[in-house]
């Protein structure tokens, strides 16, 4: 029973005879013409195993792969079956040890050991390929007589199974390619941004499904086709050609870097404001330009919503009541107006900036008759952030004074504390010296003239109360230049540091800076027209050549005007010089050419006619844009006043600027009209006379009864843009 066994053990190996000839030479050249020239991997590895055993002279020859937790895989054997299974797997457990062992010194690449399985010992020999990444990712087992294991059969089975880890390395390089190509096509297909891609020619090699969204035009419609012809405005056209020829030939992508705001087509002919991050590349000597676009049509909407509700806010503190303190959403003070401080005693109110609100009340309450009362009801208006409105309370020293809070919410969010205050003890004092009047005319006429004397006295305060507003506009509007002027200056300095703040930064910096411009444009036309109403604003007259002074301000307007893609032009007939102050004339003429840019259509156009008719100057800035609804064109020069159309178009603007031209064109002895269709644009016409008599008290006075007669409060706080802009 024995001797049968062992006749079958010793078959678990075929036998064959070596062949003379370079067998090395000829097995190498025959591995690496059957596997590395095959980009099927390893689909020669078979006919290579053969090969080897065939030249060599040795039984069986196995291909393994080790693998981390696993039985070494066979890759392949010659000849097939030629090893019985059981011997198959202690060879492969060998060919493991190899692989957890690491990367081995090239002594130790190939080893010649014996392996008994069902009690035949036969002697094999094992070959690793070198390590990749610190992995071993072939073994060559070759199973024959020991006594053959020379150094040619060594090296042979070496170089075997490195080029057969070659291979696998490539197969597997190129399937990880396959599958970053596959998950790259997959995140452009999937991005919300649009992405587009175009070659040096300009034509679209990608094109999204969000760039489909954007532009309304189908991929399969414009793969092929010139980026510029279908996706940039004309205007930007022949630029974008420059940069593409530019770079092609230098490299340089000038100032198409980082993120820049641009205009894009759509396939309807409308166009829509996009943030555009270009890069240019070089794959295989060939240019791509390729750039990531997000819409931000929301995003201006949302930001001139806000933009909206910071001028409202600004325009109430501006014409807030006399005493007015606000805070933050943690209670600490950021703004107490000075009238506050007189209020309540405090020399320096400014003092109080920075300090928690409930510090305050504990420093003020020993002044009202109910102390208690007031630290209670304040922080049951906190607390409960209702607003409480004309909430009467009674100081020690017999004032009255009159409460009320609002709490200040933004997009459904509380941000701080409105606190107002003023003292009403001459109004309660008047409400019942009138009723006194009232009860003296019943009892006897002495004591009606008293009355009337009384009623003279109040009046009198009445009018010292609207001087003290008047005088309060004054006070805010220099008590907020003087912080403006450090925000626009700390600004500039955080701009020089650029390179250290994020896109994200840069915009918020660039929000900062135009809603502070914004505001000091408004404290300018504040202070103005407090100068004005205190005849305190001479004239500096001296011969005004008109022809000139409308092509300076022309010119100075171009620049802006182009941005906006809005021509301007200039006429000027010949004529005398004026007797006029050049820098208000000045101030006059920008205010008009920067209303009629404000509120014309892109593409639209401006001009300015100068003429003289033998007896005054007469000129007209003219514009074809929105127009002024023909009810509203008489109440234009009074302050505060905006045309409806524009605030429902939300163009900034406060309604100041006009009143200003008017007041200074009257006291220069002329007058300003204006003329408008609605819908096909206006014109504001100048006259001037050209020996005005010199601006005395008079004119002054005119000056002052004009800005004084009819003041409705406004409506936008700010004026964005030229100084002195009043058209609404």
């Amino acid at each position: 029973m024995g001797a049968p066994r062992a006749r079958a053990d010793s078959d678990l190996v075929t036998h064959s005879t070596r062949q003379d000839g370079p067998a090395a030479t000829a097995i190498l050249d025959f591995a690496v013409a059957k596997i590395l020239r095959d980009d099927t991997a390893l689909g020669a590895l078979p006919a290579v195993l053969a090969q080897l055993v065939t030249i060599s002279g040795i039984r069986a020859a196995v291909a393994f792969q080790p693998s981390a937790g696993q039985p070494a895989a066979v890759l392949a054997m010659d000849p097939r079956g030629a090893v019985a299974p059981a011997l198959l797997a202690k060879i492969g457990a060998l060919t493991l040890l190899q692989r957890d062992a690491g990367p081995a010194p090239d002594a130790a690449a190939v080893q010649v050991t014996t392996v008994e399985s069902d009690g035949l010992t036969v002697s094999a020999l094992l070959a690793y390929a070198a390590p990749v990444d610190g992995r071993c990712l072939c073994a060559l087992a070759l199973i024959g007589d020991a006594a053959r294991w020379d150094d040619e059969i060594r090296a042979t089975a070496h170089a075997v199974a490195t080029i057969v880890s070659t291979q696998l390395r490539h197969a597997s390089d190129l399937a990880m390619l396959a599958e970053r190509q596959t998950l790259s096509q997959a995140l452009v297909v999937a991005s919300p941004t649009a992405i587009i891609a175009m070659d040096a020619d300009g034509l679209l090699i990608e094109f999204n499904p969000a760039a489909e969204e954007l532009s309304g035009c189908r991929r399969d419609e414009v793969l092929g086709r010139s980026m510029p012809e279908i996706f940039m405005p004309e205007r930007d056209r022949a630029r974008f050609r420059e940069h593409i020829q530019t770079f092609a030939a230098t490299g340089n992508p000038e100032e198409f870097t980082g993120q820049v705001h641009a205009s894009r087509l759509r396939a309807d002919g409308t166009e829509r404001n996009v943030e555009l991050t270009p890069t240019q590349l070089i794959i295989d000597g060939k240019v791509i330009f390729a750039g990531f676009m997000r819409d931000l049509t929301d995003f201006e909407l949302a930001h001139a919503e806000l933009a909206d509700q910071t001028e409202r806010l600004n325009c109430m503190i501006a014409a807030a009541i006399p005493a007015i303190m606000i805070t933050d959403e943690k209670s600490h003070i950021t703004h107490v107006s000075r009238s506050f401080g007189a209020l309540f005693g405090i020399e320096d109110p400014g003092q109080l900036v920075g300090t928690s609100a409930a510090s305050l009340v504990l420093r003020i309450q020993h002044l009202f008759a109910d102390p208690d009362g007031i630290a209670r009801r304040a922080a049951e208006a906190h607390r409960d952030k209702q607003p409480v409105s004309k909430e009467q309370m009674k100081l020690t020293d017999g004032r009255t004074i009159e409460n009320d809070y609002w709490p200040v919410v933004v997009d459904g969010r509380f941000r701080g504390d409105l606190w107002l205050a003023w003292d009403t003890s001459e109004r309660a004092a008047m409400d019942l010296r009138h009723q006194q009047m009232l009860d003296a005319e019943l009892g006897a006429r002495r004591l009606a003239e008293q009355v009337q004397h009384r009623l003279a006295q109040q009046n009198e305060r009445l009018r010292r109360l609207d001087e003290a507003r008047n005088q309060f506009l004054a006070i805010v509007s220099h008590e907020l230049r003087t912080p403006l002027t450090s925000i626009l200056s700390f600004s500039e300095l955080i701009r020089g540091e650029a390179d250290g703040l994020t896109p994200e930064g840069i915009r918020f910096l660039d929000i900062i800076e135009r809603n502070a411009d914004r505001l000091h444009r408004l404290v300018g036309d504040l202070l103005m027209l407090d100068r004005l109403d205190a005849g305190a604003l001479p004239l500096d007259l001296t011969p005004v050549s008109i022809a000139e002074l409308t092509g300076e301000a022309v010119g100075s307007a171009a620049a802006g005007a182009a941005k906006q893609g809005i021509t301007i032009g200039v006429t000027a007939g010949a004529g005398p010089a004026v007797q006029g102050d050049l820098r208000r004339l000045m101030q006059v003429f920008d205010n008009l050419i920067a209303n009629a840019i404000k509120f014309s259509h892109r593409n639209g156009h401006v001009h300015v006619t100068a003429t003289f008719d033998g007896d005054r100057w007469r000129i007209d800035v003219a514009d074809d844009g929105i127009g002024i609804p023909p009810e509203e064109v008489g109440q234009l020069f009074t302050r505060f006043v905006r045309a409806s159309n524009a605030r429902t178009a939300g163009l900034p603007g406060t309604g100041l600027g006009l009143s200003i031209v008017k007041v200074l064109v009257e006291m220069h002895g002329g007058h300003v009209e204006a003329t408008s269709t609605l819908g096909h644009g206006s014109i504001f016409s100048v006259y001037l006379p050209t020996a005005p008599a010199p601006a005395g008290p008079a004119a002054k006075d005119q000056a002052a009864e004009s800005l004084s007669s009819e003041r409705p409060p406004s409506e936008e706080p700010a004026s964005e843009g030229p100084a002195y802009q009043g058209r609404a």
